[in-house]
């Protein structure tokens, strides 16, 4: 059990439930106060006690995969995995995985190395996949994306181009790497801080940021700080630690974004263009010894959805699927080895439970296919399917899909 707090109250439940059509249909992102969950669960704390609900099952499809990072969905109902050393693996489950030539050098250290992949929308017609990965070396390096034509038939990636480049950091940790490809033609790259706590508020700097380029790497002429001449043209949203998951909701085109914190203060975030997400001046992490880092809000900075605390979940991937007034929220946690779902209304966290704890590792990527289906992707080098248990009625009629 654990204790959700915040918008947790029952007056503010029964608000968000209520008006969670109309926030939901709303020009502005509308935001309730930020809730947030008791990692230590004290006994005598005020708030909505949530029990843990019913275990899903995870159905292995597919290993082994060294490191994996990442998978993305092919229209022929395969999938991409990268794995972090560097190769590309393509993956029928009931078949053997066949890796993809043609990937790019990458610098394989502590966090870094091949992480995401996304495949363009129009993959169809295009064949079109894009990677980030860190390069360089260890006390220098950058993370780029490369945009690549995937030939399924020779199983190789042809006309490589490296369409972004970030802003070099002297180490391989906290570094971000996620990637998120719209329909209209935009590509959204989170990148971290690399332990350096001025970056993510200097505008000059990709460390700590959401940058937004065209998906052929030309600059999007309406990006926020794009006639400012001590910015990178490139940023979309500042104040970010470690966003270690990115995702759009393609039902309400609002996008998502989950951050490590230090000590507690890992975030979940709606991303809105040109805005301040507060790290290191305004957050709800603490110090190792838990004094406090900078404050807890600041005008001009943005308050997360939901928020951990006084200990990290270290969350990473991130799932977002709407339907009608409700939102379900989908998050794998590194520390805790389980897998997060949240249930929002009206952008507001109505529900928690936590599922798999310890049972498959520290889970690195989760994703939900065009059917709604969820699959998991943790560091224990096997590919998962999540199916309802059969006395899980919670969803509805469908007791199969998650």
């Amino acid at each position: 059990m654990k204790i959700l707090s915040g918008c947790g109250s029952i007056f503010a439940l029964m608000t968000a439930l209520w008006m969670g059509s109309d926030l939901l249909l709303a020009g502005e992102v509308q935001r309730c106060p930020p809730t947030s969950t008791n990692t230590v669960e004290p006994a005598d704390q005020p708030g909505l006690v949530l029990a843990e609900g019913p275990e899903p099952v995870a159905v292995r499809l597919t290993a082994p995969f060294d490191l994996p990072w990442s998978l993305a969905f092919l229209p022929d109902g395969s999938f991409l995995v990268t794995e972090r050393p560097g190769r590309l693996q393509h993956v029928r489950p009931g078949s053997e995985n066949r890796e993809v030539s043609g990937t790019p050098q990458v610098l394989h250290d502590k966090h870094g190395g091949l992480l995401d992949i996304a495949v363009d929308p129009d993959f169809a017609a295009n064949g079109l996949v894009y990677m980030s990965y860190l390069q360089g070396n260890l006390t220098s390096s950058t993370m780029r994306v490369m945009r690549a034509h995937y030939d399924e038939q020779n199983e190789a990636l042809a006309e490589q181009k490296v369409i972004f480049e970030g802003t070099p950091g002297p180490t391989t940790d906290q570094i971000g790497g996620r990637i998120v490809v719209t329909n209209d033609g935009y590509l959204f790259l989170t990148l971290g801080d690399r332990w350096d706590r001025t970056r993510p508020q200097n505008l000059a700097d990709h460390g700590g940021k959401i940058v937004r380029i065209r998906t052929d790497g030309t600059l999007p002429e309406d990006n926020p700080f794009r006639m400012r001449v001590d910015a990178q043209d490139e940023i979309w949203s500042y104040g970010h630690r470690n966003p270690q998951g990115l995702t759009l909701d393609r039902t309400t085109g609002q996008l998502w974004e989950i951050e490590h914190g230090n000590r507690g203060g890992d975030e979940l975030n709606i991303i809105e263009r040109g805005k301040n997400f507060g790290w290191p001046i305004a957050t709800y992490s603490t110090e190792d010894d838990e004094s406090p880092i900078g404050t807890k809000e600041i005008p001009g900075t943005i308050q997360p959805v939901h928020y951990w605390v006084p200990l990290s979940i270290a969350p990473s991937g991130l799932a977002v699927e709407t339907r009608g007034a409700k939102t379900t929220v989908w998050l794998g946690s590194l520390s805790r080895q389980m897998v997060v779902k949240l249930t929002l209304a009206g952008n507001c966290v109505v529900r928690e439970k936590d599922f798999l704890k310890g049972q498959l590792g520290r889970i690195r990527d989760i994703r939900i296919d065009p059917s709604g289906t969820v699959y998991l992707l943790p560091e224990n080098g096997a590919l998962y399917r999540l199916e309802h248990s059969l006395d899980d009625d919670d969803e509805g009629p469908d007791k199969r899909r998650l």
